[in-house]
This record gives C-alpha cells, structure tokens and sequence, in this order.
C-alpha cells in the first residue's frame, strides 16, 4: 500500500485560486471599513462635543444622546451583517478550495498509484519522504496556479486584526 501525506495549509498557502479569494475577502473588509469610518468619526465628533466642557442645553444633550445611540445601533447591524457574510465568504473559499485541491491531488495519487493521501494534520508521525506537499506545489505551478507567499497565517490575523477594530 502507498500513502503520502499533504499539507493543506501550505498548499492554500501558494494557491492562486484561494489567494485571489482572500483578496475578495479583504476587499469586501475594506468596503466595510469605508462606511464604517464616517459613522464613527460623527460619534467621536458627539463625545467631544460632550466633554469639551460647552455649556449645551438639556434638549440639545438629548438629541446628541439619541444621536450617538442611533450611530452605535448602526454600527452594531454593520458588524453584524459583515460577520455573517465574512463568515460565509471564508466557509465558501475554504469549501471551495478544499474540492479543488482535493481534485488536484486525486487525479496525480491515481497517476502516480498512490492508495491513500492523507492531510499532515492528522498524522502523528510521518518520514518526510512520504510528504507530497512539494510535488503538488508543482503541479500548481504547471497549473499557473502558484503565487509566493511566506506568510501561513496572514489571513486569519488580518482578519482578527479587523474583528478588533469594528
């Protein structure tokens, strides 16, 4: 019997067609992030108006009150639905790219009679010869569908860096 083990989080890694998802991904962030700015520079324009230390008559108070609860109420629904649809654009690609790797992978294990391909993740131990992560990088790149990348995780920490902010 032949096993061979991959690395998906390499593989995703340099896959054109997962990169070019996540640079859908964070387009869509940056749009968020557009039309959320306005909104928060009016909240913030509200407190300083509040703690300047003005003398602003009760009535005024309130409407700036009610303002800022209307603005924090719509930034709260932005965040919301952008964690929704985030959450269903990363479900998507990493769906997505999964099938297509996985296809990938299949067609070259039957040309090479490998009966089993297992992810490096759920492997204990594993003798490095039996690693096909490289050879499947390189039909990537007969497949043009390489891209250089150093950074494994640069994704998921963009993507919490902008969940801290919101």
């Amino acid at each position: 019997m032949e096993i061979r083990v991959i690395d998906f989080e390499i593989l995703t890694t340099h896959y054109k067609n997962y990169r070019d998802g996540v640079d859908l991904i964070n387009g869509e962030r940056k749009k968020i992030l557009d039309e959320v700015e306005p909104i928060r520079k009016e909240m913030n324009r509200i407190i300083s108006s509040a703690t300047n230390g003005l003398i602003i008559d009760g009535k005024t108070q309130q409407q700036q009150a009610d303002k800022f609860q209307e603005l924090q109420k719509e930034l709260v629904k932005i965040d919301n639905d952008f964690k929704a649809k985030n959450k269903e654009m990363v479900d998507g690609l990493n769906t997505k790219s999964f099938d297509e790797i996985s296809e990938m992978v299949t067609d070259w294990a039957s040309q090479n009679s490998i009966d089993l391909v297992s992810g490096k993740m759920e492997i204990i131990f594993c003798n490095e010869k039996w690693d096909i992560t490289n050879e499947i990088l390189e039909l990537f790149k007969q497949k043009n569908l390489y891209v250089e990348r150093e950074i494994v995780n640069e994704f998921e920490n963009e993507l919490e860096n902008e969940k801290e902010s919101l």
